[in-house]
């Protein structure tokens, strides 16, 4: 980052994700940060302003997007062709989140219990309502014990009023344990 000029930085930028250049952006200057916002869409500018809100020791600062809801009410035939038409599942999906239409979490539908079901079957009837879910405000540390606790890949993260914004997977929570170990 030292060597790079700026337009280099913002070059580099535009391959990341909203959460990578989070995790970068307390490396960058303040004027390139700002250059960034002003060049991502309105979602990915709220996105990344609210993951440089949070503590970098907080769920918040570890979470991700980029992840595939569905709701309740429809049939997974519904699902498995919605799933056919995106290009591709964000790393590490071993579930859909379950949403309402105002993004409340209602619950997970693992690959698992979409492959193995019923096409006709609602999304309701095999999705699992008790989850393990995590805050924004949470202690990664807490995040980190329970991803080993439940061996988990994923999971959805909430805010103080339950609707889901993002996703913590293993990977994030690898890297973060691999830092708090370099720092100690």
């Amino acid at each position: 980052i030292g060597s790079m000029d700026r337009q280099e930085l913002l070059a580099a930028a535009e391959q990341l994700d909203t959460d990578e250049i989070a995790d970068l952006a307390p490396d960058l200057p303040r004027e390139v940060v700002q250059d960034i916002l002003d060049s991502l869409d309105v979602q990915n500018r709220g996105r990344l302003q609210s993951a440089l809100a949070y503590p970098d020791d907080s769920v918040g600062a570890l979470m991700d997007y980029e992840m595939v809801t569905v709701r309740e009410d429809i049939d997974l035939e519904v699902v498995l062709r919605y799933l056919r038409r995106l290009e591709a599942l964000p790393d590490h999906t071993d579930k859909l989140f379950v949403v309402t239409r105002d993004d409340d979490l209602r619950g997970v539908l693992p690959l698992r219990k979409l492959l193995v079901s019923d096409a006709e079957t609602m999304v309701e009837a095999v999705m699992a309502k008790e989850v393990v879910t995590f805050h924004v405000e949470q202690s990664a540390d807490e995040a980190a014990q329970a991803f080993e606790r439940y061996d988990l890949v994923t999971a959805p993260v909430v805010d103080g009023q339950g609707k889901l914004v993002g996703r913590l997977t293993v990977d994030a929570v690898m890297d973060f344990i691999r830092a708090q170990a370099n720092e100690e």
